[in-house]
């Protein structure tokens, strides 16, 4: 027996009985590689299992899921490189598999599925989540081990002779630059200063290994405190954290603006309930240069997820998901959150596929609450495939010098866009995306901006922009403007529009949050 697809129908021929039998293909419904001759059907009311981790190894990953309903069968993992071909392996009955003989350097994407022996005991595929196999750094001469009791004669050359925390920076210095010096999985305390580091090129690795150590004090978002024991205080440059965790500390990553650093890399971390995680101390004269965050996410907190302040410069932050998730602390944080500040003289500065959600300060009187706020000294800025949701305040609130914003989403924000101009040349926008605001897709304050190639979606009472215009007067322009809003009434843009093609009571459907991160919300 064959089966063949003609269009959209999915036919079956036998060898010997001679019939034909066709009927619609549903999407997606074919069986994968390697599962035999016919797939079977979907079934819808089977709920996918949730991906939350992972975790890359030696040419490896290791992935983690929930748990299907009694009675599951069996979970099938499929993963890919980029937009290429999809390898499927079967995992067993356990929440736990580990995909070997992986490419280490190479980025690839993996999901889940409960897999039965029927279209209903069949679930659709997870959420996916992406991991880089790594070669194993723990082994050699420039490597030293910590845990968290220490064992042994502690001098760290071995996990059977770990040293602790109070060891780190002797450790960094015995491994030299280059060298890793790996953190055992296992909870430990706050109040660890960093002062050694490695050389330009090559630094020293502060790695977390056998799972993730998780640094943990006894914080509470609920207070709406802004401060707390911070977890480490970074002092030395060219230093690489990874595959860490942090709950319940006041600050996960201090940075003292008297003892400015550079190229330090925050990579692979999480945190939960906290007040900043990544804190630059605000400075007039001190400046962190080429300082790298990627692979984060930060949830619940107070203050902020991260603040860039001071001369922070040639810096990039880029798959980060950050989110107050408010309901969790008691409804709000302290007075002004931000999601990123972009502070003092911070400049040239990149931030690409950031998810900020749900930053809710005051809630009376001044509202606050940014996704994003950027002060007028900072400058040239690049905020790109970004997705901002949800704040009390702004989504994107800035008024930096030489600020563009591209194919960036914001949504459900009283002001999703706000572009001051007090600064020349000011923030602007191309080829972004507005969703349903409360009350303006765009807010203008003073000056003159052109929006390029926008979208704005609404079905409420929003309009396109919401002005607070000083004595002199402000203006905004738009060339190209596509989307939805209300009726005409709400088209109010001061300046001239061009490529217009708005229609007008149409419904709003808001884009799914993305999550570029290796961990699950």
């Amino acid at each position: 027996m064959r089966f063949q697809t003609r269009g959209r129908m999915l036919c079956f021929t036998g060898a010997v009985l001679l019939f034909l039998s066709c009927g619609p293909l549903p999407e997606g419904d074919l069986a994968d590689e390697g599962e035999g001759m016919v797939g079977t059907v979907r079934a819808a009311a089977l709920t996918a299992p949730s991906l939350t981790e992972a975790e890359p190894g030696d040419g490896q990953v290791t992935l983690r899921w929930s748990a299907g309903p009694a009675g599951t069968q069996g979970y099938q993992v499929r993963f890919r490189v980029g937009s290429g071909a999809w390898v499927y392996r079967g995992a067993g009955t356990a929440t736990t598999y580990v995909v070997t003989g992986l490419t280490n350097g190479t980025r690839y994407e993996f999901h889940v599925r409960i897999k039965g022996s029927t279209g209903e005991t069949t679930s659709g595929y997870s959420n996916g989540l992406s991991a880089t196999p790594t070669a194993e750094e723990c082994t050699g001469t420039a490597v030293r081990h910590i845990t968290v009791t220490g064992a042994g004669t502690k001098d760290g050359l071995s996990a059977q002779s770990a040293g602790t925390l109070s060891n780190l920076n002797a450790f960094i210095q015995a491994v030299g630059p280059g060298g890793t010096v790996c953190i055992h999985g296992g909870t430990y305390g706050t109040g660890t200063t960093v002062s050694q580091g490695g050389a330009v090129g090559a630094p020293v690795t502060l790695k977390g290994v056998e799972g993730r150590p998780v640094f943990q004090s006894t914080f509470e978002a609920s207070t709406r405190a802004k401060t707390g024991p911070v977890a480490f205080q970074v002092r030395a440059s060219n230093l690489v954290f990874q595959n860490l965790e942090f709950r319940h500390v006041g600050t996960c990553f201090a940075f003292k603006g008297a003892y400015p650093v550079s190229n330090v890399t925050l990579s692979r971390f999480r945190a939960e309930n906290l007040a900043t995680c990544v804190d630059m101390e605000r400075s007039s004269t001190a400046a962190f240069t080429n300082l790298t965050i990627r692979d984060a996410m930060i949830l619940q907190f107070t203050r902020g997820g991260i603040f860039l302040a001071s001369g922070t410069n040639h810096s990039l932050v880029e798959d980060v998901y950050v989110d107050m998730e408010p309901d969790q602390m008691g409804g709000q944080g302290s007075d002004y959150p931000v999601g990123i500040a972009l502070y003092d003289t911070t400049n040239n500065v990149t931030l690409r596929r950031a998810t900020v959600m749900n930053v809710v300060g005051m809630k009376t009187g001044y509202t606050q609450g940014d996704g994003i706020d950027g002060e007028s000294t900072a400058s040239d800025i690049l905020l790109e495939d970004s997705y901002f949701r949800g704040s009390q305040d702004g989504c994107v609130d800035t008024k930096v010098r030489n600020m563009l914003i591209r194919n960036t989403v914001a949504a459900e924000c009283k002001r999703n866009f706000r572009l001051w101009q007090s600064v020349t040349p000011g923030p602007r926008v191309e080829n972004v995306s507005s969703y349903q605001p409360s009350d303006g897709h765009f807010f203008m304050h003073s000056g003159a901006t052109t929006a390029k190639d926008i979208a704005v979606y609404s079905s409420n009472a929003a309009k396109l922009v919401a002005y607070d215009c000083d004595s002199a007067g402000c203006t905004f322009n738009a060339e190209g403007l596509r989307g939805t809003l209300l009726d005409a009434s709400k088209l109010n843009a001061t300046g001239t529009v061009t490529g217009n093609t708005l229609v007008y009571g149409q419904a709003v459907a808001i884009p799914p949050v993305p999550n570029t991160t290796s961990f699950t919300p």
